[in-house]
């Protein structure tokens, strides 16, 4: 049983990176990049660095050893009207999903699993401007995996895990977003996300994602959010959604 909240831990973690967000000086969904210099991490978020050049690179550290991943933003432009960036994420998932390829309490796939090498990017471009007083981003991405040796394991169909392994699978998974960000009240901020998975199966259809989050920033060193995610679309048991909270503990120096 312990290991199989590991495990379920783990995936929710890393397929949930990319969720957390932040404004001002923390990093977020945008097209803007953290200060040169400036490292960030939350409990669930990964460890984020600010590079010269108007880039940063982040990690999970924690999760690095069950699935290794880093990440790269880079801003290619920065006018007064719009930031336009470019963010690539690379995974190793092979690892992670050998350990779920087992029977008894810490199976999540089938124990006959063939889990081949699996090489998985995901590339985003991101356009950012400011309107009425939120920022706006507007995002589109395609993931790709690429597998070496034989292959025989199953979909994880958990609503929010379903279309981001989606392409371990199948190849490639187109997907898109809009993200809008604004002040509340004092220090409170709100972000709101829609994303959607393009699955590429002539009957897969779509996957939705709604996301609010309320950051509460008490300093450039410390904040606290907290939010839910609603996932709706097709899964392989059929048309279904889900809910799912999300908190975090983020920290700045």
């Amino acid at each position: 049983m312990k290991s199989k909240i590991l495990i379920i831990t783990s995936i929710l973690i890393f397929v949930t990176n990319s969720i957390f967000s932040q404004t001002y000086k923390w990093s977020d969904g945008s097209a803007d990049v953290l200060e040169q210099g400036r490292k960030e991490v939350g409990i669930f978020a990964p460890l984020k660095l600010g590079l010269k050049n108007s880039a940063e690179i982040s990690t999970n550290p924690i999760l690095f050893f069950v699935i290794p991943n880093i990440s790269y933003k880079k801003q290619w432009k920065n006018t007064e009207k719009y930031r336009f960036a470019s963010k690539h994420t690379f995974t190793y998932p092979t690892l992670l999903y050998k350990m779920m390829s087992t029977s008894g309490a810490g199976g999540i796939l089938p124990a006959t699993s063939t889990i081949p090498q699996l090489f998985k990017l995901n590339n985003d471009a991101l356009l950012t401007f400011d309107k009425f007083g939120q920022k706006i981003t507007v995002s589109a991405g395609i993931d790709i995996c690429i597998s070496a040796g034989d292959a025989d394991f199953t979909y994880i169909e958990w609503h929010i895990v379903y279309p981001r392994t989606y392409s371990l699978n199948n190849t490639f998974t187109p997907h898109a977003g809009v993200d809008i960000t604004g002040d509340l009240y004092k220090n409170f901020v709100y972000e709101y996300k829609f994303n959607i998975f393009f699955l590429t199966q002539s009957d897969a259809g779509t996957i939705s994602e709604n996301q609010l989050k309320i950051t509460w920033r008490k300093s450039d060193k410390f904040a606290l959010k907290a939010g839910g995610i609603y996932s709706y679309g097709t899964f392989p048991f059929g048309k279904d959604g889900g809910f799912y909270p999300m908190f975090d503990l983020m920290f700045g120096f």
